[in-house]
């Protein structure tokens, strides 16, 4: 009890370390890749391209682009996507009030897919058709879920099991049907982060600021929420005002998301409940702590999708599901425990 309480006290500390050891982790993974650029090139590389010093003669001009056009963009990237996927699964969690919600284990992540599959193959801009997707998925949970009325743990994932495979059966047959397209369709929906670019990061982040200072801006009621509909009306909150809110605001993060990476799955899911697990269910400390959490794990996924194979690059979503797969089956067995 003393050992949480002098964790609380020093909250800023440890988001300083978080801090510094996340811009370690980001320089350590620029390093990483199937291109042998050593670290002192690199480092050039970086100098060069920020005006502090003349690029090497030795280096060539495909190390300078895969280093400052490929690897940092793509770490960015991973980062965004951890940040976002973390703290929306987070919100989620709270709205629904069930420790296995996630917009990948809802099926949300799979509507945004179908949407941003559909946006490939029909032109056009693919975070919008991937947020017509997301709502798609939403509107079908609430619906099938029964959202207004007590949510039963089994029936909401129930739900979003139904609305993943018919999403992915629908996904599967544009695969199909996209010829020239297919393989490009069929990559992204594993999750990849290899399309990442300097344009999609800043757009993305221009997304994820706003809607994450909103999340923030709705903590307290995200804490009443976990008590109830029934205490969060007794204290004043409008659960369906900041439902609708929150629920549109996390569609459009990840239909952004999903729409530059494709599915990536189990973050939502893993990182809040560790989080809670460590540093308690208060969401002026979870949200930021998961935004941490999720970074570290994006990226680390991401670097072993790149390592762990000398023939190209394993999709980052097939990793995260090695890792969340058996977490998800360690939930359900808890809950199990939990009900005998």
């Amino acid at each position: 009890m003393k050992h949480k309480k002098a964790l609380i006290g020093n909250i800023s500390y440890l988001y300083f370390l978080l801090t510094l050891c996340l811009i370690l982790f980001a320089c350590i993974s620029v390093i990483i890749g199937v291109a042998d650029i050593t670290v002192g090139d690199i480092i050039n590389i970086i100098g060069a391209k920020l005006k502090l010093v003349p690029l090497s003669e030795s280096i060539s001009k495909g190390q300078e682009t895969i280093v400052w056009n490929l690897r940092i963009p793509r770490i960015l990237m991973a980062l965004l996507t951890g940040i976002n996927l973390a703290i929306t699964g987070a919100v989620y969690q709270s709205l629904f009030r069930n420790d296995m919600a996630d917009p990948y284990m809802l099926g949300v992540s799979s509507g945004a897919s179908l949407g941003a599959a559909m946006g490939f193959i029909l032109g056009g801009f693919l975070p919008v058709w991937a947020f017509v997707g997301a709502m798609l998925a939403n509107g079908l949970v609430i619906s099938l879920s029964g959202i207004k009325g007590k949510v039963s743990p089994i029936r909401l994932l129930l739900s979003g099991l139904a609305i993943n495979y018919f999403f992915s059966a629908l996904l599967s047959y544009i695969r199909i049907q996209s010829e020239d397209k297919q393989l490009a369709v069929f990559v992204w929906g594993m999750g990849s982060l290899n399309a990442a670019s300097y344009k999609r990061v800043g757009i993305l982040l221009a997304i994820t600021v706003p809607i994450l200072c909103l999340f923030f801006v709705y903590r307290k009621e995200l804490n009443l929420l976990l008590m109830g509909e029934e205490a969060a009306k007794a204290m004043g909150v409008d659960v369906s005002k900041v439902r609708k809110r929150l629920l549109v605001a996390s569609s459009i993060l990840i239909a952004t998301n999903v729409a530059f990476t494709g599915t990536i799955g189990f973050v939502g899911l893993i990182i809040p409940h560790m989080v809670r697990l460590l540093f308690g269910s208060n969401y002026k400390r979870t949200l930021p702590l998961c935004g941490f959490f999720g970074m570290y794990f994006v990226l680390f996924c991401d670097d072993l999708a790149r390592a762990v194979s000398s023939k190209g690059e394993v999709p980052l979503g097939i990793v995260t599901a090695l890792f969340g797969a058996p977490y998800f089956m360690y939930l359900i067995y808890k809950e199990r425990r939990r009900e005998s």
